[in-house]
């Protein structure tokens, strides 16, 4: 038996060594080939999906597929190419995007960066988009779409998912305290509907995210918020419409659009009908007809018609030039299908794509360009500025990078990723990027405690970037920082805490189980699952929920450098855009990662020279392979478009994840993130 077994480990680690060696020399070839960039190339840049914070590893498998872009990379890699001679221009193809805001807005700064930093032409293109594309879009000098594409800027929807009649169906009873009257992350579990201070934080809230959409478009297409606003009331559905209005910048296919960025294709005029052939399916006579209603996420798309009056009013808006360059740079009939999801998953469609079009002028891939690139990244033996990636849940113990909600972030992989850090002498400074809702105080606060030590034992400045979300517990483990940076549109604060337990008496009654107990201690039985909390019990839980408020007060006023009683004036729990968070001091500064990297630079006397080192350090190919995360990873990307089109799987996998720190009564910094902004 023992003789087979290792027969058996023999053969699997004789495939693992087979298939390894294949894939690495499948990446170096992918290297080789990308070469030296030629004069005068034009840089590719694909953009679709969630937009992990941390980049992937480096793997051997990394040469058979794309892997997911990082806000990080795109940052780092566009400034490089701002500077590289040989880029002479930017081209950005738009595919699904499914970041949050906060993503979205920073990725859009970047690029208009790039653009205004570096003089180089950006041009986007995409066959379809949304609010969130549209936005993204907005940072190139010029927008094309697929003729036949379609186009929809409608504003901002918000909706929560909420599972109390659930759980009152299955015989479920949540029980909790919390501290701060917005502190709303419960609201799910115990209500059926927004309570009155959750609504007037997300009214807060979306008032302040759309000001800033309507604003970016207008700043970006010439046009007044009025004008955009109008726009967003009674929206285009077309790219034929959106160009009539000056969403875009003329209509394109991909062929085209090749030939127009070399110079070499002058796009005609579109003949529009002046009276729209208009019809109801109903007044249709065709037995094959199918009128019932399209599938979720599908739509069926014609040319239509603005209202003449919003075409002027938009019209009258616009310089006489951009008049003209709308009227000329119209073109073509049927587009291609729908570009969706992620970059990776089209990516064989844009390859073919390049290699047929070389002739109208030398163009390189991102990943290509990366992999030409000098290493940006410390290895050792310089110094360096960390950069620490905290995303996801909080939870005591390691992080994971996959799974049913995406990644955790461990206290112990954190904390020993910063503890790395402040001792190492080659660090001269700390970054940390921060995307999380939060999750259990006990492990926001192990973080916590090793930011405050490097700032005051290793005495090494320690910067923080928010990114999409830095709540609750996420803000916890920034108010230690010396500098807070966020993007106007990152949701943050939910300064507040909450406590208690499922109640599952009424499910066990539902199952025919029946429970016999004894005890020794009054309150012995506190968390049990098998009854309430009562009286006594909900009095001990709000003591604890409200001492754990007390100490998250006292921490943020040190760290803000004012009084406690001024930090519980905007906490109670209360979720804040990043614009809003500056103005009543919970954060310093507005920008970027690269901002917060800037003042790292500043602040440890450091040129442009010094590298970066990114830390926690990845999983390995092998740690990968035999640990099982590809499954975890493919099981998030499968959730992450579920999500895109129906908006709950998200919220329940988040909530199912969070259910051990509800059962254990051990205090909770959670925001809301059960809100989906669409």
């Amino acid at each position: 038996m023992n003789r087979n077994r290792l027969l058996v480990l023999l053969i699997v680690l004789f495939l693992v060594a087979v298939v390894a060696t294949a894939a690495i020399g499948v990446n170096l070839m992918v290297k080789a080939a990308s070469g030296d960039v030629e004069e005068g190339s034009t840089l590719v840049l694909d953009l679709a999906g969630p937009f992990p914070e941390q980049p992937a590893p480096e793997a051997p498998l990394a040469g058979l597929g794309s892997q997911p872009l990082s806000v990080f990379e795109v940052d780092t890699v566009l400034e490089e190419a701002s500077f590289d001679d040989n880029i002479e221009q930017l081209l950005i193809r738009i595919g699904g995007i499914e970041a949050g805001y906060g993503k979205v807005f920073e990725l859009r700064e970047i690029i208009a960066r790039f653009s205004r930093e570096s003089g180089k032409a950006t041009t986007c293109w995409m066959e379809a988009g949304g609010n969130r594309e549209y936005l993204l879009a907005t940072a190139c000098d010029e927008i094309f779409m697929a003729p036949e594409g379609f186009m929809l800027v409608n504003g901002l929807h918000i909706n929560t998912t909420f599972f109390k009649g659930t759980l009152d169906k299955l015989g479920i009873e949540a029980e909790f305290t919390r501290a701060g009257r917005y502190k709303s992350a419960v609201e799910p579990l115990t209500r059926k509907e927004m309570s009155g201070p959750y609504k007037e934080m997300l009214n807060s809230i979306a008032d302040s995210l759309f000001t800033d959409y309507v604003d970016a478009v207008a700043s970006a297409r010439d046009l007044d918020g009025d004008s955009v606003r109008a726009l967003i009331d009674n929206p285009s559905i077309t790219a034929t419409s959106a160009h009539q209005v000056g969403l875009i910048d003329g209509l394109l296919y991909r062929d085209q659009l090749h030939d127009y960025l070399r110079g070499d294709f002058e796009p005609e005029a579109v003949e529009e009908p002046t009276e729209p052939l208009i019809f109801a399916a109903a007044d249709t006579d065709l037995p094959t007809l199918n009128e019932s209603a399209a599938a979720p996420g599908t739509w069926v798309a014609g040319r239509g018609e603005v209202a003449p009056e919003l075409v002027d009013l938009l019209r009258q808006q616009q310089p006489v030039d951009a008049q003209s360059k709308g009227n000329d740079d119209d073109s073509g009939d049927l587009a291609p299908g729908n570009q969706e999801g992620r970059d990776d998953d089209d990516s064989s469609d844009q390859d073919t794509d390049d290699e047929e079009d070389q002739s109208n002028g030398p163009r390189i891939k991102f990943r290509d360009y990366q992999a030409s690139m000098e290493d940006l990244f410390d290895l050792g033996g310089n110094e360096a500025i960390a950069v620490i990636f905290c995303e996801g849940q909080i939870m005591s113990g390691a992080s994971e990078r996959g799974g049913l909600s995406g990644p955790t972030m461990g206290s112990a992989t954190l904390g020993r990723a910063i503890r790395s850090a402040r001792i190492d002498d080659e660090i001269k400074a700390l970054v940390l990027r921060i995307d999380s809702p939060g999750g259990s105080g006990l492990a926001s606060d192990v973080i916590w405690r090793e930011i405050e030590l490097a700032r005051t034992e290793n005495n090494k400045p320690v910067i923080v970037s928010m990114g999409n979300l830095a709540a609750s517990g996420g803000y916890y483990i920034a108010m230690g920082a010396d500098v807070i940076v966020a993007a106007p549109t990152t949701l943050t604060g939910s300064i507040g805490v909450y406590g208690g337990k499922y109640n599952l008496s009424g499910l066990y009654e539902k199952l025919g189980m029946s429970h016999d107990e004894l005890k020794r201690g009054e309150l012995a039985d506190l968390f049990a699952s098998t009854k309430p909390l009562g009286e006594a019990g909900q009095a001990k839980l709000a003591e604890f929920v409200d001492a754990f408020y007390e100490t998250f007060l006292r921490k943020a006023a040190a760290g803000r450098n004012t009084d406690p009683l001024k930090i519980h004036e905007v906490a109670q729990g209360r979720v804040w855009t990043g614009r809003q968070a500056q103005q009543i001091g919970l954060v310093d500064e507005l920008g970027s990662l690269r901002t917060a990297i800037a003042i790292a630079r500043e602040r440890a006397n450091l040129d442009r020279s010094a590298k970066l080192r990114v830390l926690p350090e990845q999983p390995s190919f092998l740690d990968e392979l035999l640990g099982g995360s590809f499954e975890a990873h493919a099981t998030q990307r499968l959730l992450h478009s579920i999500d895109a089109q129906y908006g709950s799987s998200t919220a329940l996998s988040r909530l199912l994840q969070a259910a051990p720190l509800f059962a254990s009564g051990r205090p909770v910094l959670m925001a809301p993130y059960t809100i989906n902004i669409h």
